[in-house]
């Protein structure tokens, strides 16, 4: 049996900012360049055991709260808020994750990184940008994982105790045997349209 994960999403910032833009309208203005946004950075654990009953917590960054603009006259159909929206979950308690892609593809931007765990709905863990220097990243509410995303996932599956399967194939086996769980704490979203950098 493998050994139960948590993935923690903290109301926890670091004191980092990230350079975002709104999604999957970048031009909020229509005047031909894309608004940029100043985000606060959130952590996200990783909590289980290690092979001798001793609890482990891994740190790891996060976009959580991220702009949307989904023009009303325009609307991207696959969204269903329309207009400015602060995308991101407020809460969810502690659940089971039900299912795990491991084919899961960036809409927003070109990543090397594939997989996806759910939330909740579209709401998803996934990656995000590389390092908070690579600017630029949009979400609709999904939680973006700041770094490696593969070592995320080897993260995830060393906890796990699975050691002879890929990555995807041991969260898929852990979520199968129930015991991944995901949680997201209570967080006040920021405003952050206020929070605009400039425009580019």
């Amino acid at each position: 049996m493998p050994r139960t994960v948590n993935i923690i999403v903290t109301n926890n910032t670091t004191g980092d900012h990230y350079i975002g833009r709104s999604y999957p309208d970048s031009d909020y203005d229509n005047n031909g360049k894309t608004e940029y946004y100043k985000i606060p950075v959130y952590y996200v654990h990783l909590e289980g055991m290690d092979s001798s009953n001793k609890k482990v917590t891994l740190k790891w960054k996060a976009l959580r709260f991220m702009p949307y603009w989904n023009d009303p006259k325009q609307p991207d159909k696959r969204y269903r808020h329309r207009g400015w929206v602060n995308s991101g979950k407020h809460k969810v308690s502690k659940k089971k994750v039900t299912y795990y892609n491991p084919n899961y593809k960036i809409h927003n931007t070109y990543s090397p990184y594939d997989g996806a765990i759910q939330i909740e709905d579209s709401f998803l863990v996934h990656a995000g940008p590389a390092s908070l220097s690579e600017y630029g990243w949009g979400a609709a509410g999904c939680v973006e994982i700041i770094g490696g995303f593969d070592k995320f996932k080897s993260d995830i599956q060393t906890l796990a105790g699975i050691p002879s399967k890929t990555s995807d194939a041991a969260i898929q086996a852990l979520v199968k045997a129930g015991q991944l769980y995901i949680q997201v704490d209570y967080a006040a979203p920021p405003d952050i349209k206020s929070a605009f950098y400039g425009e580019y």
